[in-house]
């Protein structure tokens, strides 16, 4: 046999299996009950019946078709959670044309046990109908039926978005052929077999019983030219999908590593090569560490065999497992952002799926008997009570493009809906935009007011801004009256928050400066600006200003700030809600402040080596949106206030008046020029003054 990778790198990749996972039986109890099962990096078998064949095909078997050594139920011990079935139209398990000894209901069985005896776990299973090893009458479609109505219990319904907790103690079943209706668990179309290309491989989709069709990448290479190739495409589902890491993308992957080369005759022997240089190629592209996402849905040949039979089944099964915990999976309930990277604080069902509170009113006998269902008495308002409402999931239609939605038709049927989402800040700060969608007639209110009203269909989502008096910090509740008349129905919203610009910092180098939040909070916690409140002066020889940090600085009120990055203009995020800044001695300017009393009013000068607070002078105007100390009720008028008590102010000769508009023209009410203002009232820098 051929060896497709160095004895010392096949050691390496043995070892890379980290002691993250120890419990293998049990290993999903340590995945977030949120996260999406798309999301997850999950360890099968292909045509996971074959360690044991059913009379004559064992003789078969022994030469071909043999790809598994290990039962289902050893499998799941090991940590498979991943099955491929081939029933035929008796439901008994085949290879082509070798059947094995397991039967379809044998085998769901024996997952159902295991995940009810293991609630955390769950398994999916995917069958394609193998019709080689058909006989008899063709009533795959109606055995097939039968036997999932049986286990009904146990399935979970195919949502793109289905998240763990939801899969927990079931199976997820997956068919790539039909049978007879219901459908249980989902379906997959447009399967690209034997693809090379991996742009071939992305056409697959898959759907649920309420589930528009999503997509599904499907690499099954398997009858290739030569073992580069096969590599090749492994590598490149890989790539692509390890970038949908922490994406609401809802994109299903299969990455399968069984097959053999065309040129040779389909034996054990060949798919035997093939496992171990793809198993162990694998497991090497996990272990460099360059593809931190899903894998998918990986189906392997040999996958619970051990390293010293070189097919490095167990050890990438393993790997796979712990995988899922080096990457950053996406759940629901995470935040939900545009492509500006806006947050939606409530999203549309595009997105994500979403729950309201609704009361339905169905089937009214006409068009204007639906018209005048106007629903229980104030079921708009903010404090109607709407606990005896059903909860019902979002988007809602007979038909959608969202990957998700519940079903919902027929004739002049009503829906009324209430949805919550919360606002954390002041709403006037930020620009929030309502979305919507529907089909038909739709009105909608917030908070008890009327914001829309349309009637007839949408084929796209329409916008509407919201006034920001509309809103509340905290709860607010979108309150929907939805009709539909006849043809299509649908149904979704979503609120877009975009932040309001950010409050400008201007500093000119790394020395203190004063800052004045303008009319808005702002938030220096995650800049590289440091700002500080002033609570007390220390008095002595050398008087300093004692400081202390501050996360958050409240409207209008001002504090000293400096930033060891030097000079620039800093953009400081508005926040929402702010406590006062209790103890802070620094005032604000809000206006222009006239200075008519020297030594009472001290300002950063910063004409200095060091940064201190110096006395100004009478005359002068404290600009607006400076900060400044109000010592005029103190008996103590040092001649400066050091902001760091570590400075030398010897470079400080004397006070001087350098704050602000500095020596303005001064004249007297009769418009002569004075050197100095006089009692009374003066004219300076075109404003009256009274000097007292």
């Amino acid at each position: 046999m051929k060896t497709y990778l160095p004895t010392f790198v096949a050691l390496m990749m043995s070892l890379v299996v980290k002691a993250q996972v120890t419990d293998y039986q049990n290993w999903m109890s340590q995945l977030d009950d949120d996260a999406f099962v798309c999301q997850l990096s999950i360890p099968g078998a292909h045509n996971a019946c074959t360690s044991s064949f059913s009379g004559w095909s064992a003789i078969g078997g022994a030469v071909a078709g043999k790809v598994q050594t290990k039962s289902v139920q050893e499998m799941l011990s090991l940590g498979v959670r991943l099955f491929d079935l081939r029933p035929n139209n008796q439901l008994n398990i085949y290879h082509g044309i070798l059947q094995t000894s397991s039967t379809f209901d044998g085998v769901m069985g024996q997952l159902r046990d295991y995940v009810t005896s293991h609630p955390t776990e769950f398994c999916i299973v995917l069958i394609r109908h193998e019709s080689e090893g058909d006989s008899g009458d063709d009533n795959f479609a109606e055995k097939m039926q039968q036997s999932l109505a049986s286990f009904s219990n146990c399935l979970v319904p195919f949502r793109p978005n289905l998240t763990v907790g939801e899969a927990r103690g079931k199976i997820l079943f997956l068919s790539r052929d039909t049978y007879n209706g219901p459908i249980y668990g989902g379906m997959v179309t447009n399967w690209r077999d034997n693809q090379s290309e991996i742009g071939n491989m992305l056409g697959a989709q898959c759907y649920g019983a309420e589930t528009y069709k999503c997509p599904l990448w499907a690499q099954g290479y398997y009858e290739y030219s030569d073992i580069t190739a096969k590599k090749s495409v492994i590598e490149a589902m890989l790539s692509k999908s390890h970038l949908l890491a922490g994406k609401y993308d809802y994109t299903w992957v299969i990455n399968s590593l069984d097959g053999y080369p065309s040129n040779v005759t389909y034996t054990n022997s060949a798919t035997q090569d093939n496992a171990k240089a793809c198993n162990a190629y694998l497991q090497q592209l996990l272990a460099s560490g360059s593809y931190d996402g899903p894998t998918g849905l990986v189906f392997m040949d040999y996958c619970c065999d051990g390293d010293g039979s070189g097919y490095y089944g167990l050890s990438l099964t393993k790997q796979l497992i712990n995988h899922n915990f080096r990457y950053t999976m996406s759940k629901q309930g995470d935040p939900i952002c545009d492509a500006s990277g806006s947050l939606y604080v409530a999203p549309k069902g595009q997105d994500m799926m979403w729950e309201a509170k609704t009361y339905s009113v169905t089937s009214p006998t006409s068009a204007s008997g639906a018209n005048a269902v106007s629903g229980p008495s104030g079921w708009f308002n903010l404090d109607f009570d709407d606990s005896a409402w059903e909860t019902r999931r979002y988007p809602t239609g007979s038909g959608t493009n969202s990957p998700f939605f519940s079903a919902w038709d027929g004739e002049y049927n009503v829906l009324f809906i209430r949805r919550e989402f919360y606002v954390d800040h002041d709403p006037s700060i930020d620009t929030y935009t309502l979305y919507f969608c529907h089909d038909d007639d739709c009105k909608i209110y917030l908070n008890g007011k009327l914001v829309k009203s349309e009637t007839g269909w949408t084929a796209s989502y329409s916008s509407n801004r919201i006034a920001s008096t509309r809103l509340n910090i905290g709860r607010n509740v979108l309150a929907i009256r939805q009709q539909q008349s006849t043809g299509g129905a649908y149904f979704d919203c979503g609120v877009l928050l975009k932040e309001g610009a950010k409050a400008s910092c201007k500093l000119t180098s790394n020395k203190w400066h004063t800052f004045v939040a303008p009319g808005h909070n702002v938030d220096f916690s995650t800049t590289n600006v440091k700002a500080y409140k002033i609570v007390g002066i220390a008095e002595g020889s050398i008087p300093y200003a004692i400081t202390e940090e501050v996360a958050v600085v409240p409207a209008d009120e001002a504090v000293v700030v400096r930033s060891d990055n030097g000079a620039g203009t800093y953009q400081i995020p508005v926040t929402g809600e702010a406590n006062p800044l209790e103890g802070n001695l620094l005032k604000a300017a809000l206006s222009p402040l006239d200075v008519t009393q020297g030594n009472s009013i001290y300002c950063i000068d910063d004409q200095y080596d060091v940064s201190a607070f110096l006395p100004v002078a009478a005359g002068t105007t404290v600009d607006k949106g400076k900060g400044y100390l109000d010592l005029s009720s103190s008996n103590v008028k040092p001649a400066f206030i050091l902001l760091d008590p570590n400075d030398d102010p010897t470079g400080i000769s004397e006070a001087k008046s350098s704050i602000g508009k500095q020596n303005p023209t001064i004249v007297n009410l009769a418009g002569q020029r004075m050197s100095k203002p006089q009692k009374g009232i003066n004219i300076m820098a075109g404003k009256k003054v009274l000097i007292k």
